[in-house]
């Protein structure tokens, strides 16, 4: 009896400090960083756990065999109101699930901006295609398709491509069970940098293929900026890459002068020849 007297004092306790530490999060983001706007209807949800908020649960669903569950454990716990708010990302926020509303979301352009999370961002960058603007977007996205526009244009890659996928087949012939989604981005991507920087040694390739995937793991993990995190592991993977391409913009630069008029140039050349009009 008195085992089960125990147990019982511990559960109580656990359950009220996950009370305590959820009040926190609504005391927070409800009562006081509302403010005036208290009288506002926000959805039912969750907001989680102080700083962290829903973000393991997120995760967790995120890199299992069932995404979804995510969401279903708001549906089953608040309904089918199509709306849920929650704190992810370090941002209190509001999930939508409807057809009808995520339309409204990524239609109208005037109420709903397009945004990421700010630890995102600092990876990615201000000057990433998610961080510019409409017009901005559109020029630089006109700027790096012109190497690619076209049967003409691809065809001077055709064999480069033919070549590396035959290599890659050939190789996973060899190597039995392979994960193919990995092999496949890693051929992809090889294949996207030969584009972009034309005859890029194997040293450089699989340095921004290693720093490349550093970085991707810490976008889909919490911004934890320490070390053994995958959040800070990707800050020193971005850096890295800066590194790696400053060196190449700066030998680009010194090459252009000795370029001959009728030499080939790639999405890096092209690049650094734009005028800011």
């Amino acid at each position: 009896m008195a085992l089960i007297g125990l147990m019982v004092s511990i559960l109580c306790v656990i359950l009220g400090l996950k009370w305590l530490l959820g009040s926190v999060n609504v005391w927070y983001y409800e009562k006081l960083k509302l403010g005036d706007k208290k009288s506002l209807s926000l959805p039912p949800g969750d907001f989680g756990w102080p700083f962290i908020g829903t973000m393991w649960s997120f995760l967790r669903a995120f890199k299992s065999s069932n995404p979804d569950s995510f969401i279903s454990s708001f549906v089953s716990r608040f309904g089918r109101t199509g709306m849920y708010k929650t704190l992810m990302f370090g941002s209190p926020s509001v999930i939508v699930t409807t057809p009808e509303a995520c339309r409204r979301v990524l239609s109208d352009d005037e109420a709903f901006k397009p945004g990421w999370p700010t630890s995102t961002m600092k990876l990615i960058g201000k000057k990433s295609f998610i961080g510019i603007s409409y017009e901005e977007h559109k020029w630089l996205r006109k700027l790096t398709a012109a190497p690619v526009n076209g049967h003409e244009a691809l065809s001077m890659y055709i064999k480069y491509i033919e070549e590396n996928v035959i290599s890659a087949l050939d190789k996973w012939a060899s190597m039995g069970q392979i994960e193919f989604l990995t092999q496949l981005r890693k051929l992809t991507f090889r294949i996207i940098m030969h584009i972009f920087l034309s005859s890029g040694s194997e040293q450089v390739m699989d340095a921004l293929e290693r720093e490349y995937t550093t970085l991707n793991y810490g976008v889909r993990a919490m911004a934890i900026n320490l070390p053994g995190f995958a959040y800070h592991k990707a800050l020193k993977a971005r850096k890295k890459l800066v590194e790696i391409f400053q060196s190449i913009v700066d030998d680009r630069r010194e090459r252009r002068e000795k370029r001959g008029p009728g030499e080939k140039k790639d999405m890096m050349d092209i690049l650094l020849e734009v005028e800011d009009e």
